[in-house]
Order: structure tokens, then sequence, then C-alpha cells
């Protein structure tokens, strides 16, 4: 089976980039970007034979630079 995910994290749709990364606000829109980011790192450092494309540069660029070396 191949499987490709889809994401479609709106920045600044119902709220500011910043609350949609960090969760805040969520009667507006539930979302947590960075979370979400993070639990898929985890996954595939689980299953390195997986993929994940992601297209929301300015939620991933937030992420990135909140990282360490080791991630």
């Amino acid at each position: 089976m191949h499987v490709i995910a889809h994401t479609h994290d709106d920045v600044g749709w119902l709220k500011t980039y910043q609350e949609y990364f960090t969760g805040q606000q969520g009667d507006a829109a539930h979302a947590n970007v960075g979370q979400l980011i993070s639990q898929v790192v985890i996954e595939l450092l689980k299953h390195p034979e997986r993929k994940f494309t992601y297209v929301e540069m300015k939620f991933f660029s937030m992420w990135y630079k909140r990282q360490d070396k080791d991630t």
C-alpha cells in the first residue's frame, strides 16, 4: 500500500499563525501544528522507511528553529 498524506494547515485563516502553531485559541479551530510535526518526526524515527511531505514552510521553519542538534 502506498499512502501519501496531505497537510492543510492554513497560515492565519481563523487565527494567527502563532496560535495555530501552539494550539492557542482552541475554540476558533483545533490545531497544534508544532505538536503535529513533532509527533510525525517521532513516528518517522521509529519507521525510517516511511516518508512525509509538508508544504506549509512557515510552520515547518518555526518548528525547525526550536529543535536541538540531535533532532
